[in-house]
């Protein structure tokens, strides 16, 4: 069950990060250290990384829905 949970992780991380890479490159870092982190710490990172980006959506979507409200 662990193993499973960790491979998702793992496969997310790495998702996200070829996201950031192919945004921003890679002239600032390093993709090895990145990889290495990603293997210690996926189990911690996908979580809070996919926690962080539902409560941003929220947010954008209370917002939308509050400008909405003042046009009308």
């Amino acid at each position: 069950m662990f193993a499973i949970y960790y491979v998702i992780c793992i496969i997310y991380c790495f998702i996200q990060l070829n996201k950031r890479y192919r945004t921003s490159g890679t002239e600032y870092s390093s993709p090895e250290l990145d990889a290495i982190m990603v293997l210690v710490m996926a189990w911690v990172l996908a979580p809070v990384d996919v926690s962080l980006t539902w409560i941003r959506i929220y947010k954008k979507a209370e917002e939308a829905r509050i400008n909405r409200e003042k046009i009308y």
